[in-house]
């Protein structure tokens, strides 16, 4: 058996999934993934940041816990006698110390970074001359649509390449985990897409706009940044189209175990937002898009509510290598077939747990924990999250604080036991 799991960031669940029930029409390529494979239509990440809910996949368990002490998943995989191979095109990111690879030519430096370079140190924001460099960064970008600064990120399509070239290199039993960034801001125009049109300069101005003055935006500016999200999809749409015609080429389908998983969404405006998901729990932040296809996968919707947690916990089960069960996370296969829509999966804010979420099929409720404070959505009647029901008093609110309540002093009392397994580590 081989596993293959793909994840990115970026991605929410009402871009991918469209109205009427099927994946949108211009994302053929996880639309054939999904006609084939179980679908979990309320697919929630384990945190709003997409870093701590990728060291949730890691570890099969909420993002509380130090990486460095708690054993990965994928390290269970790899003492099982499986070949691993894990890749990302983030280089500045904390994939790499995570035993991710990224592709191996190096990405051009920006303008700004090139300086730094020249000058030999580092130059934070903080310093009197990175201060001046940021400014002067945001004040072209914002005027003449020139950005100094690039994301230190490969693309998709060298992340495929060098994915592929694995599988090749390889012998079985393999894991293959993908993680793309493709769909994160800033959002330019991707060529052979919807956006394909939109003038670079006018999406970056558009961009720093999002970020300095958002109040400003008009209904058009709004719709032109709406598609370049959608270009961007499209794009990545592409990106997986090339890995899964690999992938197929190189493994047995009747003998592999796909997933597709997003790792945080994207705001777009909505509850007065842009991008920036670390502290919300609205759907376009943290409900996202899942397929898991293979042997023991039907091709069926299923409704009940799961968790980043359950992805790695379902993938490990279902080719028989054990793990840890104790970690939180659940094999989604033990759900199937079962009436279970008052399932409850949880998230939290990072390390910092100031912040929690807890929501089944139905019910949504997030608590800032340090003010006390709390929304409860009904999705039944209210699926954008218009109307906070925390004020009525309703049984399914307590019942749900409840639940939160376990959920943040359990994290609590993870977080104090990894703080001293940190300081033991140390000590030694």
């Amino acid at each position: 058996m081989h596993v293959v799991l793909v994840t990115a960031s970026a991605v929410r669940h009402d871009h991918v999934h469209a109205g009427n029930g099927q994946i949108h029409s211009s994302l053929p390529t996880l639309s054939r993934l999904a006609d084939d494979a179980t679908v979990f239509s309320r697919a929630y990440t384990s945190s709003p940041d997409h870093e701590s809910t990728l060291r949730a996949i890691l570890t099969g368990t909420h993002p509380t816990r130090d990486l460095g002490v708690v054993p990965t998943l994928v390290d269970t995989i790899a003492e099982s006698g499986w070949e691993t191979g894990l890749f990302h095109g983030d280089s500045d990111g904390p994939l790499t110390s995570w035993g991710f690879e990224v592709p191996d030519e190096s990405t051009t430096h920006s303008t700004t970074e090139q300086f730094r370079q020249m000058l030999g140190q580092k130059i934070t924001a903080e310093t009197t001359l990175g201060g001046l460099l940021e400014r002067g960064d945001r004040l072209l970008g914002s005027s003449l649509g020139i950005r100094l600064t690039s994301s230190p990120t490969h693309a998709g399509e060298a992340v495929t390449e060098r994915a592929l070239s694995w599988l090749t290199e390889t012998t079985e039993p393999q894991f293959l985990w993908v993680h793309y960034d493709d769909a994160a801001a800033p959002h330019v125009p991707r060529e052979g897409t919807v956006s394909d049109d939109i003038d670079k300069r006018t999406a970056t101005k558009l961009a720093y706009a999002t970020e300095n003055a958002p109040e400003t935006l008009t209904d058009d500016e709004q719709e032109t940044l709406n598609t370049l999200y959608r270009g961007e999809l499209e794009h990545l749409d592409q990106c997986l189209g090339q890995l899964f015609d690999g992938i197929q080429s190189r493994l047995d389908a009747n003998e592999t175990v796909t997933a597709f998983a997003g790792t945080s969404g994207c705001p777009l405006g909505e509850h007065g937002t842009w991008y920036e998901t670390t502290s919300d729990f609205h759907d376009e932040s943290v409900r996202v898009p899942l397929f898991i296809h293979g042997p023991e996968f039907d091709a069926e919707t299923v409704e009940f509510a799961a968790s980043s947690v359950d992805i790695l916990p379902t993938l490990l089960a279902a080719v028989g290598v054990k793990y840890d069960q104790q970690r939180g996370g659940s094999d989604l296969r033990t759900f199937m077939g079962r009436r279970v829509t008052e399932r409850q999966v949880f998230a939290a804010s990072g390390n910092a747990l100031s912040e929690a979420m807890v929501c089944n099929s139905r019910w949504k409720l997030a608590r800032a924990l340090r003010e006390g404070r709390e929304t409860l959505f009904d999705h039944g009647d209210d699926p954008k999250e218009r109307r906070d029901r925390s004020s009525e008093n309703l049984p399914v609110h307590r019942a749900l604080s409840h639940a939160l309540d376990c959920f943040v002093e359990n994290r609590r009392t993870q977080q104090t036991e990894s703080s001293h397994r940190v300081t033991a580590s140390g000590e030694r």
